[in-house]
């Protein structure tokens, strides 16, 4: 072989080098691009949602759902065993923002408490990179507590577009939860979308009404005008809802929301003079299985993991602790009243205290069993009106 054929080789060599360097170099600047373009303006709500657990452990925070409802919701009164907790509010007026829990928690002292939270579940597989207000994959449209609008593309979407499309409900103020999915057609179901799917159909939902809130007229309009925006986006037709019909549903589903919507409080009351610190709060109520949640609150789990009853100190007096069971969230099978009342039971042999109830009446095993047996009744009726306490449904109304 000659030199010039040697030279050549080596030439061609070195151009094939280049070219297979320049081809992985332009690989990763549009690997670079996309994760910029997905991830860009609206970060991983999954970490974010650690990272304010972490910062903030007076709040527990589901990843899946980050919206804030306002409070408001319709007026009903509650059967005599418990307190009726839902707020009176006429049609059309301004419904009032809850107290934010956390600044009230900042007027406590401090006490020498060690916290502890319930650990989260594990994430298997990558999260997907949309607004956190629309991450709920374990949501299924309810025809009794959504308002949902389907939206028909008049070619397949690329999964991309669609997230960036959708991109303008989570940023939309909203007093009720609001969720997005696609049409999967290959498994038949709706679906979180994913940036690498194609879509032809998509539902945007809104809930009527829960504990706090209802949907009014200008909640509708706002809804109906963003789906709009979000049709044009992604070249999709979509059938716009009766308003009047709307706001009828959303009042029939406040009044039934308000009718259950029902608490229970016990009181561990020290005896006489007595005050107690808190590291004999944190040692009683960690022997009574509660879970820390900030320094003067615990709460009760069920087998599941999901919170029964929760235990309240008196941060000002330091001699009181109390109990509360909302008779909607916890499910029957646990008797979560009796399963409150012995917690509460031995909470007050461990202080020294004894427990009464709203009144001041001694609690004891007869009052227990008259109080299951009005709540039979209670329940009863729930599951008659379709909500099954601690149910899918229970927990969207209350929780």
């Amino acid at each position: 072989m000659s030199e010039l054929q040697l030279a050549l080789a080596a030439v061609a060599a070195v151009l094939l080098l280049a070219l297979y360097a320049n081809g992985k170099w332009q690989e990763r600047r549009v690997l670079r691009r996309m994760r910029e373009r997905l991830h860009g303006g609206m970060g991983d709500p999954l970490l974010q949602a650690e990272a304010a657990s972490a910062a903030n452990p007076a709040r527990r925070v589901d990843p899946r759902f980050a919206m804030a409802p306002a409070s408001g919701g319709g007026a009903a009164d509650g059967p005599a065993l418990g307190r009726a907790t839902h707020p009176a509010n006429d049609d059309g007026a301004a419904m009032a923002a809850e107290p934010d829990e956390d600044a009230a928690a900042a007027s406590e002292p401090a006490l020498d408490l060690d916290l502890s939270t319930k650990p989260g579940a594990g994430v298997s597989s990558e999260a997907l990179r949309t607004p956190a207000a629309l991450l709920r994959p374990d949501w299924t449209e309810d025809p009794l507590l959504d308002c949902s609008l389907e939206l028909r593309c008049a070619r397949a979407v690329d999964g991309v577009s669609v997230i960036d499309a959708a991109a303008i409900l989570a940023h939309t103020p909203w007093s009720l939860p609001v969720h997005f999915v696609v049409w999967d057609g290959r498994h038949q179901q709706w679906v979180m979308p994913d940036r690498f799917g194609y879509y032809t159909d998509a539902l945007a939902s809104i809930q009527l009404a829960d504990r706090r809130a209802r949907l009014d007229a200008e909640q509708i309009e706002r809804f109906v005008q963003v789906v709009r925006q979000v049709a044009a986006a992604l070249d999709a037709d979509v059938d716009m809802p009766d308003a009047q019909r709307l706001l009828v549903l959303a009042a029939d589903l406040d009044r039934l929301c308000a009718r259950f919507d029902i608490k229970i409080g016990l009181t561990v009351e020290a005896s006489g003079s007595t005050t107690w610190t808190g590291p004999q709060l944190r040692s009683a109520a960690q022997e009574a299985g509660f879970v820390a949640t900030r320094a003067t609150r615990w709460l009760a789990l069920d087998a599941q993991g999901d919170p029964m009853y929760s235990l309240q100190a008196d941060a000002a007096a330091m001699n009181r602790l109390a109990l509360e069971l909302d008779i909607a969230v916890a499910p029957i099978a646990a008797r979560p009243f009796r399963a409150m009342a012995e917690s509460a039971w031995s909470l007050a042999h461990a202080l020294g205290a004894r427990v009464v109830d709203d009144n001041g009446v001694l609690i004891d095993a007869r009052s227990v069993e008259a109080i299951e047996t009005q709540l039979a009744k209670v329940y009863a009726d729930m599951q008659a009106a379709g909500i099954e306490p601690g149910g899918v449904r229970a927990r969207r109304l209350y929780v």
